[in-house]
This record gives C-alpha cells, sequence and structure tokens, in this order.
C-alpha cells in the first residue's frame, strides 16, 4: 500500500471528526488555528483521497431488526476475483467487503436481514462457477464497536513540516500545543512557528 501523504492538521481533523462527526468547520479552524476555507479543503482532499468514506449516521441494527447478519468466506479464481467484487457492489443485500491473505480470500458481510435471505443469498453467491469453495458464519448481534484508531503522528513517515512544508526524515523538532503534537524538520522552523503562534496571540 502507499503512504498517504498526511501532516498533523489533517491527523487532528481525523481524530476531531472521529470523535464527533458533528465537529462544524468552524470548530476545527479554530482548534487548528487554520482558516474555515482551509479546513473545507482539507476535509475535501481527505474524502478525494478516501481516507474519509462518507460522512452519514451510524444506525445500531439491533435497535431496528431482531435478523442476524453473516460472514461468507469464498475462495476464487484470481482472475475472476474483479468481476466478482464489482457483483458484490451491486447487490443491495451486502454491507461490506474484503480481500484477505487467506485461502478463502474474498470475505462478505451481509446486512442484518432474515435468516432464510441470507441463507437464499449464500446460495446463489456460492453457485458461481469461479467459486472454488466457500464457508459461511451467522452472526447474531453486534457487541461493541470501535470508532477505526487513527495513527499517532510519530508512526506517519510522511509528515511535512508545519511552517515551511519540507517533509520531515527521522531527524525532527516538535512541540505540544492543546494536546496537539506538532511536527518542525529543523529547530529553525519550530523557532520559527512559535514565534509565529505569539504574534497571533498579540493580535488578538
Amino acid at each position: 500500500m502507499p503512504l498517504i501523504d498526511l501532516d498533523t492538521s489533517d491527523l487532528t481533523i481525523l481524530n476531531q471528526l472521529n470523535e464527533n462527526g458533528r465537529v462544524t468547520y468552524s470548530q476545527l479552524a479554530k482548534k487548528l488555528m487554520l482558516t474555515v476555507p482551509t479546513v473545507k479543503s482539507r476535509i475535501d482532499k481527505l474524502l478525494k483521497m478516501g481516507v474519509i468514506n462518507h460522512f452519514g449516521t451510524y444506525l445500531n441494527p439491533h435497535k431496528l431488526t431482531g435478523d442476524p447478519s453473516a460472514l461468507f468466506y469464498f475462495q476464487v479464481n484470481k482472475e475472476d476475483v474483479q468481476s466478482f467484487l464489482e457483483h458484490l457492489h451491486s447487490l443491495e443485500e451486502i454491507k461490506s467487503v474484503f480481500e484477505v491473505l487467506d485461502p478463502f480470500n474474498i470475505l462478505v458481510i451481509t446486512q442484518f436481514q432474515p435468516l432464510n435471505m441470507i441463507q437464499i443469498l449464500y446460495q446463489k453467491l456460492q453457485a458461481q462457477s469461479f467459486i472454488k469453495n466457500s464457508h459461511i458464519q451467522i452472526v447474531m448481534k453486534e457487541v461493541f464497536s470501535k470508532p477505526h484508531r487513527i495513527p499517532q503522528h510519530e508512526t506517519i513517515l510522511n509528515l511535512k513540516c508545519e511552517y515551511c512544508g519540507k517533509k520531515i526524515s527521522e531527524d525532527y523538532e516538535s512541540i505540544k500545543i492543546k494536546e496537539t503534537r506538532h511536527f518542525f524538520c529543523c529547530p529553525i522552523c519550530l523557532r520559527n512557528y512559535t514565534k509565529w503562534l505569539k504574534d497571533q496571540k498579540t493580535h488578538e
């Protein structure tokens, strides 16, 4: 997988959205000391890169229905994987699909629905000529679900200096401001950034 080029502000935005998807551009701009248009452009970039899939409401299916879900495992011929994925994408009964490192190389998670509908769906997919093997597990309910973990700043290899924009190597400077760590390529940029912050506070 190619590394995605994110800086500290991007990661802070992701953390804030992960904690509260209803946070406003204005609130983010104030926290990051950026303008509202800058925050909007960064979020647009994250959407375009696919880091953020979409904005919406996470429904709890167990409050809506007592139906189960299911995990389908399929062993698919390599040359047929893409066409199978496209077919799965077209089905409303499918919630998520993953490629996995296993003889069963495709994992399918269904929407919560009546058990007989799950069985019919499984039999239809299982009958595809290129399916070499398959397995099913029934999911009765979701016990808990956590938000996706945002990587810590130190684990992102493509950080940029927040003052000059230069990519940061293993030797870097950092400072923690309001529980957010900021990274810089050298002591000079760190010093210039802290001076800029002081000037901003003076003009407030």
